[in-house]
């Protein structure tokens, strides 16, 4: 996972002073503390269109009929499987488990789809992420919100990100200034022996895996993908449009 994102370590430290010194203990002592452990609360309950509650992450389409989302969403979802939430069943196609991330497909067809962005961010403080609040999980309807990258836990490559609590979607893209995907939200940071404090702290923060690798693994698998950014002559193409929610079955 490393190798995804060690791109983007340069651009971190000029973000942390964002915060105060109280969040910069905190990122430090996550640096320190290397590999994240499981959470149960890595993916979130939400009702599918038949009024099921059932776990839930986000996926985002990157053409018609493919999708990636956090490796995390099919490790929770096991043998059951992935489905949308209108139940249309959901196969994996490839899995990238060393960078956090996998690639799925649907019988659904999206008219929107995100491109995939570089090894570097052209303005760090202009960076969002689309995340799904739960009332609008049924049709994953997309809000925008800003993302404040903090550091780097170096031991796993994960980017620590501050994140809105209602947009902490795991699978969720985080975007730079031209709407390409830089990340995706693996799910919430914790923290062994933490305090009260630095428990509350923790609830304003998620895992961000970087996808520098993609696109060579999504070539490897011969997966068609949007590279840069579309032309003035391109068909429009709304981001928000570009997310479906993902469910365990």
């Amino acid at each position: 996972m490393k190798q995804l994102l060690c791109a983007f370590v340069f651009l971190l430290c000029p973000l942390v002073p964002v915060w105060a010194s109280g969040a910069d203990d905190l990122v430090r002592a996550l640096q320190a503390q290397g590999a994240q452990a499981d959470s149960p609360e890595t993916m979130v309950e939400a009702d599918d269109a038949k009024g099921q509650t059932r776990r839930a992450g986000v996926g985002f389409y990157i053409n018609e009929t493919t999708f990636v989302t956090a490796q995390n969403a099919v490790d929770h979802c096991g043998d059951a499987g992935l489905r949308l939430p209108d139940g249309t069943p959901v196969e994996l196609l490839a899995e990238a488990a060393d960078a956090g991330l996998a690639v799925l497909t649907s019988a659904r067809r999206s008219g929107h789809w995100l491109a995939l962005g570089g090894d570097a961010i052209a303005d760090p403080r202009k960076i969002t992420v689309l995340g799904v609040t739960k009332d609008g999980w049924k049709e994953a309807e997309a809000k925008r919100s800003e993302v404040r990258l903090l550091g780097q836990i170096e031991a796993t490559g994960q980017m620590i990100a501050q994140i809105p609590a209602k947009k902490r979607n795991i699978g969720a893209p985080v975007l730079d200034a031209q709407d390409q995907v830089i990340g995706v939200v693996a799910g919430p940071l914790t923290l062994h022996g933490a305090t009260d404090a630095q428990a509350k702290g923790l609830r304003k923060l998620a895992a961000v895996v970087g996808i520098t690798g993609l696109p060579a693994f999504l070539d490897a698998h011969q997966i068609t993908y949007q590279r840069a950014a579309a032309g003035p002559d391109a068909p429009p193409n709304d981001p928000a449009q570009a997310l479906t929610g993902v469910m365990c079955r």
